[in-house]
């Protein structure tokens, strides 16, 4: 009995040593830009060098994460950071669209089941223009919806926005 005790002991630690000294691969994760011109730093800072922009669709692999940052390697081969909450595990849809709509959502399109929510994203529909009218909705009210609809903000002064208010990728350095 003491001679198959010993024995398994030995089996288990051999077997533990060759997992060990057999080689792993690295299962790294393809992740997508969930929007146009994400930033890929040269470092874990969102002040760091850009040394490319993603557009919405491209793929990377990540190689490691730390924080709400992940390091990857983009289709070109360079490797550098981009903020977790700008990559999806899906191929987000291409279409039109502008930058509002993806400034709020991350992409340029969005499911009619999300836009009844609010009940129209963009401006007043027939529907909502004949509320709006029993309700005696002022006039003044309803071009306020049609000017917030017609309302874009370029990218640099997004991120100029974001940085001096300390939003977004902004919001509490690295972690």
């Amino acid at each position: 009995m003491p001679d198959r005790i010993a024995r398994v002991i030995i089996g288990v630690v051999f077997l533990t040593l060759a997992a060990w000294m057999v080689p792993t691969t690295n299962w790294a994760a393809t992740l997508y830009a969930k929007q146009d011109d994400v930033k890929v730093t040269a470092e874990k800072s969102p002040t760091s060098a850009v040394i490319t922009t993603l557009a919405l669709g491209d793929a990377v692999t990540v190689l490691s994460e730390e924080g709400r940052l992940a390091k990857v390697k983009t289709g070109t081969g360079k490797i550098g950071w981009v903020f977790k909450f700008r990559l999806a595990e899906e191929k987000p849809s291409t279409g039109g669209g502008g930058l509002g709509l993806s400034g709020l959502t991350g992409r340029k399109t969005i499911a009619a089941r999300e836009s009844r929510a609010g009940g129209s994203i963009r401006g007043l529909k027939e529907s909502t223009e004949q509320y709006a009218e029993t309700k005696n909705i002022k006039q003044e009210h309803r071009d306020a919806v049609d000017r917030m609809d017609a309302f874009s903000i370029a990218p640099d002064e997004l991120m100029e926005f974001k940085k001096s208010g300390n939003l977004g990728e902004f919001s509490g350095g690295v972690q």
